[in-house]
């Protein structure tokens, strides 16, 4: 049985990267071509969405939730042990602390059913319903029983903080994304051929350790070169990277994925065992690698797997696009918000939209995204 659920958790991952559009580890965004691993400033919140720019937003005074009592007068939501707990305040503070994520939500699926409406497509339950069975039909093929289906991918789900109302919301909004896109992309054999040399060509699995400072890279070399300690355990405990930490750090890198930067792919073909890397700065962090294993290249006949390889491109080049075209649909829409705490924590989040959209934008006419191949998984080995 064991067996059985990490092939499921393997296979399941991939549907879920898809249907979540740039997949919802934690629901950061990353830009296309981007580090995996790359983490935020550490101590700076963010508040963010699968693929969409993350905007900072203010520390929360944490006295602001703390229970009140109501004014006289004024209802309680419950009372303990005689003492009565304000309404009004409950509902402020679950505004405050969940209201915000809700509501781009609904915004997004808003703008986005809109689109396609206006763009005479005809998307809603019944494609959203197909989109789901998609996922359960991959559970089926693991021969897990029916009854069993919706339990262990609300199991899968929660191993990634998501709940099944989320992710079913997710999958409605790359339905959305998938239709509109639908004519915009097109898949070109140069973009096959990198593809096939990124999921065929050789790999190193490796544990990446994520840090902010050369104090804490020389932290991290100490407990691993001097100490001997479980670089997995290391990871957990000290990268920032809270995408893959709790994973130990793994992550599987292509050798060719030339959207990868180039320091990184150099370090990782030089790894060898039993040797941590020098830390290596992107993006205003530093990475320490530390060698898994190395996987060879597979030895499969591009012929074989054009086909498979073209329509995944396809399908993520269109999520690709649809994002762009969200980001834009956001900046663009006229959006009111009758709620003094909303509309403040919105209005920098619409900035980033706008400033997500006109990046992407660019980068496509740069041609400098990433060709987005099916990678593997971190932590499968695959």
């Amino acid at each position: 049985m064991k067996r059985q659920h990490i092939s499921v958790k393997i296979a399941l991952t991939a549907v879920l990267a898809v249907a979540a559009a740039l997949a919802l580890q934690g629901g950061r965004a990353t830009a296309v071509g981007a580090l995996p691993g790359t983490a935020p400033t550490a101590g700076t919140p963010t508040v963010s969405t699968p693929g969409v720019a993350t905007a900072p937003v203010p520390v929360l005074n944490q006295g602001i939730l703390m229970p009140r009592s109501p004014a006289p007068g004024n209802p309680a939501i419950a009372k303990v042990n005689g003492v009565a707990l304000s309404k009004s305040h409950f509902l402020n503070s679950l505004l405050r602390l969940n209201g915000l994520g809700l509501l781009e939500k609904w915004i997004q699926l808003t703008v986005l059913k809109q689109a396609c409406v206006k763009a005479g497509l005809h998307v809603g339950k019944a494609q959203v319903d197909a989109a789901e069975q998609g996922v359960l039909n991959q559970l089926a093929a693991q021969h897990i029983p029916a009854k069993e289906r919706i339990p262990v991918l609300e199991k899968l789900l929660a191993r990634k903080g998501e709940t099944l109302a989320e992710f079913r919301m997710a999958l409605a909004r790359t339905t959305y994304m998938l239709a509109l896109a639908k004519g915009h992309v097109q898949v070109t054999d140069a973009q096959v051929k990198q593809a096939y040399k990124v999921n065929f060509g050789p790999k190193v699995e490796v544990r990446d350790i994520v840090v902010s400072t050369f104090d804490d890279a020389a932290t991290v070399r100490h407990l691993i070169m001097d100490k001997h300690e479980n670089p997995a355990l290391v990871a957990q405990q000290h990268s920032i990277n809270t995408q893959n930490a709790a994973n130990g750090g793994l992550e599987v890198i292509p050798l060719e994925e030339k959207a990868l930067p180039q320091i990184l792919l150099d370090t990782a073909s030089e790894l060898k065992p039993n040797e941590l890397s020098a830390a290596v700065p992107i993006n205003g962090s530093l990475h320490l690698l530390w060698l898994v294993k190395k996987i060879p290249a597979v030895d499969v006949p591009l012929s074989k797997v054009q086909a498979g390889l073209k329509a995944d491109l396809l399908n993520q080049m269109k999520l690709q696009w649809g994002q762009v075209e969200l980001n834009r649909l956001v900046a663009q829409s006229k959006i009111t918000i009758d709620n003094p705490i909303l509309n403040q924590e919105f209005a920098a989040l619409r900035e980033a939209y706008s400033e997500q959209a006109k990046l992407m934008q660019n980068e496509q006419k740069a041609g400098k995204s990433s060709t987005p191949a099916t990678k593997p998984q971190a932590g499968t080995g695959k």
